[in-house]
């Protein structure tokens, strides 16, 4: 009734160490070290016998790296921030489909922006969809004594695309489009809160202040769309009686300015 072969459980092993500050310190810290080693993963691979695919436990990924907080306080300012550096690869050979991917096997074999061609992961290679770096800081004001401004700042690095898994896409214009990730961005908040009553507090919050345009994900696919936005079903000529399709790399946008107010009541 399915055609995923039995699945066993994922197992992580993980190794965690770090140091912090003593708590009465002024200037909080703290830095820590991590590693996390998944065993059978589950993955989308590619079938040999059926071009298909299927869901499979596969070998080993690893999830490594540090992060890093520092904290304190200026009279009536905080100030905080936080960073994380992540490596996260595949710690084992497989082989996935990528007919949106550049480097797929019949497009080595000189058969451009046809379906089927699969490509070959091996251990080292990044993990899609995983930033390396991510930066968080803030501010926190305290106005008056019942009226708080508070600022962050969130900033993530590019991350690999989804059909990306051997991290050798590279697009030629012409059947592959798109560098294969999406971009690193940067997103400022701000908040206000207004204590009206003890129990009562009245807040204003505004996501995106700079209306920033950025992608969280990115993935490779067909399509059938130009640059110019007008839908073609064949914009290729035929090689060898078949059509050969244009491959991109699609994004997920990001959430533009947001606002809304609001009353937090407790009891």
């Amino acid at each position: 009734m399915a055609g995923d072969p039995p699945l066993a459980q994922v197992v992580a092993k993980t190794f965690e160490a770090g140091v912090r500050s003593a708590q009465e310190s002024k200037l909080g810290w703290s830095a820590g070290w991590f590693r996390a080693q998944n065993s059978n993963d589950i993955l989308f691979v590619a079938s040999t016998q059926t071009g298909f695919g299927y869901f499979k436990n596969f070998g080993q990924t690893r999830r490594q790296g540090f992060e890093g907080d520092v904290h304190g306080r200026i009279r009536r300012l905080s100030l905080g921030g936080g960073y994380t550096f992540l490596d996260a690869t595949y710690q084992s050979a497989e082989t996935l489909a990528g007919a949106g991917n550049s480097s797929n096997s019949l497009a080595a074999a000189g058969s451009k922006g046809f379906e089927g061609g699969d490509i070959q992961v091996a251990p080292g290679d990044r993990l899609p969809l995983t930033p390396r770096h991510m930066l968080k800081a803030y501010g926190d004001l305290r106005a008056t004594k019942k009226l708080t401004v508070d600022l962050g700042l969130s900033a993530i690095s590019s991350s690999i695309a989804r059909g990306n898994e051997n991290n050798l896409h590279r697009p030629d214009g012409i059947y592959y489009l798109g560098p294969g990730r999406s971009p690193g961005y940067s997103v400022v908040n701000l908040g206000t809160r207004y204590q009206v009553h003890p129990h009562v507090q009245l807040f204003v919050q505004v996501n995106n202040l700079l209306d920033h345009h950025y992608y969280t994900v990115a993935q490779l696919g067909s399509t059938g769309l130009t640059p110019q936005g007008t839908f073609i079903a064949r914009p290729l000529p035929a090689v060898g009686g078949q059509f050969p399709i244009v491959n991109a790399t699609f994004y997920a946008p990001g959430a533009p300015i947001g606002a809304w107010a609001g009353i937090r009541a407790s009891f």
